[in-house]
């Protein structure tokens, strides 16, 4: 399928329409969603395959083009190209979140289940569960509200690292560092009380 050569004047406009979005122009925002929204969705969606989520993604695209416009330069390509490597981006990056909250459970059940003796006779399994859950919440608590705000968006809700950053305006670095001093924080409270869980239960957390 031969691709649409788009003409340096579209170019130059498309620039301009990016550049009224970088100074915060809600207008230039809407124009920017009324032309280029399906393309988001269609292209984030032949990757996910997922309605509801496509149209999480779409969202996000849309928060990056509100925060990130000043990053987009023609010199380096058309919008429709940034705008389609964007979204691609960010509907592969909801994959792996998903795949990891499912791995995080699944390592969880796992271990839970390891004796299974003990557990068909005591009755342990659904007081281990309730126990994890509650030291962790608690322990969660008891973090700094910046290492608190990051574990959940982490942990609760799968982002990873750089939907985090884009989240909280924060940087990357600065992401990663109260990530792995919240982790770390966890892991010492979950050990105390499950000798060894709080590495099973945390290791994925800190995986960028």
């Amino acid at each position: 399928m031969a691709r649409t050569k788009i003409s340096p004047e579209q170019r130059e406009l498309d620039f301009q329409l990016m550049q009224r979005i970088a100074v915060k122009d809600g207008d230039a925002l809407a124009e920017f969603s009324n032309r280029f929204y399906p393309l988001i969705y269609s292209t984030a969606y032949k990757v996910l395959r997922h309605a509801e989520d496509t149209e999480d993604v779409s969202a996000e695209v849309l928060n990056t083009v509100w925060k990130k416009a000043d990053s987009y330069h023609p010199q380096k390509g058309s919008l429709v190209t940034w705008i389609c490597t964007t979204a691609r981006n960010r509907a592969i990056d909801r994959i792996r979140s998903v795949q990891r909250r499912a791995a995080l459970y699944g390592r969880f059940e796992e271990r839970v289940k390891g004796d299974k003796k003990e557990l068909r006779t005591s009755g342990r399994e659904e007081l281990y569960r309730s126990d994890a859950r509650r030291v962790l919440n608690q322990a969660v608590v008891e973090l700094t509200p910046e290492q608190r705000e990051v574990i959940e968006l982490a942990y609760f809700e799968g982002l990873t690292q750089r939907q985090i950053a884009e989240k909280t305006d924060c940087p990357l670095g600065t992401v990663k560092a109260r990530i792995r001093r919240g982790v770390e924080r966890l892991r010492g409270m979950m050990d105390n009380e499950f000798k060894g869980e709080g590495e099973l239960l945390l290791n994925s957390v800190s995986k960028s």
